[in-house]
């Protein structure tokens, strides 16, 4: 008996991790969310454009992030960006959706700066990433400088940081 208890606690330790861990999906809501992935798959395969893939992306993307998978929105909005680097919407998209995760926020603004140039069609997209990594910067103290850097870089495009 001395070998089975620990055996027991963990099994029921591991059992109560993987229960907390898949939450969202066993919730009617989780459910949803996930037919709602599991479609826009099915777009993104059949998506004919750049544009039509983009948008199935982003909408894989939002669920993603609404089911938990961080990371698996992260990598859709960075596919998004390479389909249609000037995009405002996903900017807008990826702001609202990974609003609470910075750091992945972050990596879907810097590489949107870095697919096309500032000016023309994606210089409002340009703006508006901008000023959400401004804005995301400002709540940090640590990266005050980094703020009032992309504040600097908002002015000279002419915009409004925040």
């Amino acid at each position: 008996m001395d070998w089975q208890t620990p055996l027991l606690v963990s099994a029921v330790a591991f059992a109560a991790f993987m229960i907390f861990r898949f939450r969202p999906v066993i919730s009617g809501d989780g459910r949803a969310t996930a037919a709602a992935l599991k479609g826009a798959k099915q777009q993104i395969a059949a998506a004919k454009d750049d544009a039509a893939r983009a948008k199935a992306l982003c909408d894989a993307a939002d669920a993603s992030a609404r089911l938990g998978r961080f990371r698996t929105a992260v990598s859709f909005y960075l596919r998004a960006v390479r389909a249609e680097p000037g995009s405002k919407e996903i900017v807008q998209r990826a702001s609202v959706s990974l609003a609470r995760r910075p750091a992945a926020l972050e990596k879907v603004l810097w590489q949107q700066l870095a697919a096309s140039p500032w000016t023309g069609e994606a210089r409002d997209a340009a703006r508006i990433a901008l000023e959400a990594l401004a804005q995301s910067y400002a709540k940090r103290p640590r990266f005050a400088a980094r703020a009032r850097a992309i504040e600097h870089a908002l002015d000279a495009l002419g915009g409004d940081a925040g």
